[in-house]
């Protein structure tokens, strides 16, 4: 078993490792499309120091793999450098789970995000994954939201606020103290 960093001729393999995982956890209505983003994204960025990919090889077959795309953002108290990192595509295929490749790869992109100055990486873990990544030291996050945009702009509909008042999802967050009455917002 080969654990490291990816190259480009790894690409092709793992483009196909990650299409078979993103269609194992939810349905992708264009795959070729899919398919062929991932590939340009890849391409364009595997000798960046903005994107990083750590694979297990067995032969020719990557039978593990995990990535991270980091990007810079204005300091955070939880981030004081700004640089912040989300780790996707934690993969490994099936018959070769359970034997530790994931936790080995995940390890290397971690000490690899350090070293490229990363001060906090960020995820969506499935069920199956949260418990490596809490041995790995990471922690659940409560105050999270997300917006998903659609086509070239974006038009907020005059009821999202109304129907986010009916559901409470509405935090109004005290300026200068920087929290809800709860919890510290990042």
């Amino acid at each position: 078993m080969e654990y490291r960093r990816a190259n480009r001729g790894d690409i092709e393999r793992f483009v196909e490792n990650r299409v078979e995982f993103a269609a194992s956890i939810r349905q992708i209505d264009e795959l070729e499309l899919f398919r062929k983003r991932t590939r340009d994204y890849v391409e364009e960025h595997m000798e960046k120091d903005d994107m990083v990919i750590f694979i297990a090889v067995e032969g020719d077959r990557i039978i593990s793999s995990c990535m991270a795309c980091i990007f810079h953002t204005a300091p955070l108290p939880s981030c004081p450098t700004g640089v912040c990192a989300e780790l996707l595509n934690v993969y490994t295929v099936q018959g070769c789970r359970r034997r530790g490749h994931a936790e080995k790869l995940v390890r290397m992109l971690i000490k690899e995000a350090g070293r490229l100055g990363v001060g906090k990486i960020l995820l969506d873990a499935t069920q199956m994954g949260r418990p490596l990544y809490e041995k790995l030291g990471f922690v659940p996050l409560s105050d999270q939201m997300q917006l998903k945009l659609q086509g070239d702009y974006l038009e907020i509909p005059e009821h999202a606020e109304a129907a986010n008042e009916k559901t409470g999802n509405v935090t109004t967050v005290n300026q200068e103290t920087g929290t809800d009455g709860n919890k510290v917002i990042r």
